[in-house]
């Protein structure tokens, strides 16, 4: 009768290893912010590459139309610097 305690309590043992490997390759995946920003911009990139060969005018124009609002904003910032300045 002992004996099956022991490979029960080994089996319960094993178990919970098990488990406990599971939970911390969980928490290793949701805690690895590097890899999951490198795996966010691998996503992002494969997304604008298939968005450029679908739609290229529209892409051309989404490129155009952020490039304009990047120079505006520029355009804003540098002003006010120089409005300090004087």
């Amino acid at each position: 009768m002992s004996g099956t305690r022991i490979d029960g309590g080994v089996a319960d043992a094993q178990r919970a290893r098990a488990e406990l490997y599971d939970t911390l390759s969980q928490l290793r995946g949701r805690l690895d912010y590097a890899q999951r920003i490198d795996d966010t911009v691998e996503r992002t990139k494969h997304r604008i590459a298939a968005e450029r060969e679908e739609n290229p005018v529209g892409f051309a124009v989404g490129v155009v139309a952020a490039a304009a609002v990047v120079g505006v904003v520029a355009w804003g910032a540098a002003r006010l610097i120089a409005r300090a300045f004087r």
